[in-house]
């Protein structure tokens, strides 16, 4: 028997909203189905956890291919690839920016049936300028309609903790290409709309 989820992330809601017919909802049953996190399936953290710690701890870009090259044991692990890649990528992104590290703001969204964590895994001012970062590590293209959720929600429920100019976006590390907010009529519409049917549909699954 599986355990019922009690939370999703933000990345999960977007899987969600970027489905349409039968695998929305075998996405839902998914979602609600697979029980609490677990480290183990989550394929990115140590890379994830490595780019925080750069920031954080001011220990320059080269920290991230550092710890990918003193990693596990490569020959029993398939996510070297992956990892090479998307840490020449970030560091390629870094580039020439000037990067100063703050804490992000995070919040948990009441969906009724579940909660929503939203918790953009960089605060960073970049060339001076505040961003909230949210970190897309997956090999598909990040789609524009996938972006637009994602800054849209993180403004919905971050805005009231951060300065006014604070950007919200996210970044396709694979293409070194940082997608920021811009404001749509429509967006909060579709977003509304989607939390209701995925608290429809919830029970139902």
């Amino acid at each position: 028997m599986y355990m019922q989820a009690s939370k999703i992330s933000l990345t999960d809601f977007v899987d969600f909203v970027t489905r349409s017919g039968m695998p929305k909802l075998t996405k839902l049953r998914q979602l609600k189905h697979r029980g609490e996190y677990n480290t183990l399936r989550d394929f990115y953290r140590p890379l994830r956890e490595a780019v925080i710690r750069a920031h954080e701890s001011r220990l320059g870009k080269e920290h991230v291919p550092e710890v990918v090259a003193r990693a596990w044991d490569w020959t029993l692990d398939k996510r070297r690839r992956h990892y090479d890649e998307l840490a020449r990528a970030y560091v390629g992104w870094w580039g020439r920016h000037r990067l100063e590290w703050f804490e992000p703001a995070w919040e948990q969204l009441d969906l009724g049936v579940v909660a929503m964590s939203v918790n953009p895994e960089l605060g960073l001012r970049i060339d001076g300028q505040p961003f909230l970062v949210k970190l897309y590590f997956k090999e598909p293209r990040l789609s524009h309609k996938y972006a637009e959720v994602v800054t849209h929600v993180m403004k919905l429920a971050l805005a009231d903790q951060v300065t006014p100019d604070t950007v919200m976006a996210v970044l396709d590390i694979r293409r070194r290409n940082l997608h920021c907010l811009r404001p749509k009529d429509h967006l909060g519409a579709l977003v509304s709309g989607e939390m209701a049917a995925l608290k429809t549909m919830w029970s139902q699954v």
